[in-house]
């Protein structure tokens, strides 16, 4: 047979198919596709075994991440406790400071103070200024807001019982 590629003639050989040549070239078909299966089946349980062990690590990577994170917490936990207690004592330690007694004591032994012999009183006639005098940056400003008057309504609503 004789065909046209290109505008040239190109010729086929001609092979007649027995049924054993059929056969022979469906089995070296079939060994090809057979190795091309079997390296497919191995190229694919090698890729499943790889899923596999690469979700197994990641389990391992997430169990390991989970107990560092708790043991931290716990650290924490602990470190949170130790600084409460600290916090506890040195609060009763200023209570203890602030004590009348105890700051009279530390004035006359550590500081050399003494009790005063006599006590002068002066008196003074200006009077107080009615507000603290500073800055107006330093003061902040107080809004002065309207009252509302009682509404309409209130007094009815207070009528009903439980309404207080």
């Amino acid at each position: 047979m004789a065909a046209l590629a290109g505008g040239a003639a190109v010729s086929r050989p001609t092979t007649r198919l027995t049924p054993r040549t059929r056969r022979t070239e469906s089995i070296a078909t079939a060994e090809q596709i057979g190795r091309l299966g079997h390296v497919s089946r191995m190229l694919l349980v090698g890729l499943l075994l790889l899923t596999v062990a690469f979700f197994g690590l990641m389990q391992v990577l997430q169990t390991s991440q989970v107990a560092t994170t708790g043991f931290e917490m716990q650290l924490l936990q602990i470190e949170r406790s130790t600084l409460e207690a600290e916090i506890r004592l040195l609060e009763a330690l200023i209570a203890e400071q602030a004590q009348l007694e105890r700051v009279h004591d530390e004035a006359t032994t550590r500081l050399g103070m003494v009790d005063p012999e006599m006590t002068i009183r002066v008196a003074v006639d200006e009077q107080a200024p009615p507000a603290v005098p500073l800055p107006r940056r330093y003061v902040e400003s107080i809004e002065v807001t309207a009252v509302d008057e009682v509404a309409w309504w209130e007094p009815l609503i207070e009528r009903f019982p439980g309404s207080d």
